[in-house]
């Protein structure tokens, strides 16, 4: 469940950081975004990616976790880049419910956990 999060804030991560780039931005939130929203794009890009090393260090481990974390944003990396390719509407559309599912997976995750400890 929580690798699951993991592979869905790194699509989301991804997703940040390819609307933050203008060259995406036409083509995928249907306009061009000010300074500001770029700059956000990117710093919540980052930390969703960030999150998905935490999510996938504590699911597997220190050592497991970041080889893990490596193919899951690999795998998200290869879904944006085909989603972008044919259909990039449909790209923003899954980075937006992805972001929006991965914390609802976090604490599912978390509350299954600690009621069995």
């Amino acid at each position: 469940m929580i690798l699951t999060a993991a592979f869905l804030l790194a699509y989301a991560g991804f997703a940040g950081l390819c609307v933050s780039m203008t060259r995406h931005q036409v083509e995928t939130v249907g306009r061009r975004l000010a300074p500001r929203e770029q700059t956000l794009a990117k710093a919540c890009g980052g930390a969703s990616l960030g999150a998905a090393f935490i999510c996938a260090v504590v699911a597997e481990g220190w050592r497991f976790g970041s080889v893990l974390w490596s193919g899951l944003i690999m795998l998200a990396a290869l879904a944006l880049t085909l989603l972008l390719a044919y259909r990039p509407r449909t790209a923003a559309r899954f980075a937006a419910v992805s972001a929006y599912f991965a914390p609802l997976l976090v604490a599912a995750w978390a509350l299954v956990t600690f009621i069995e400890a």
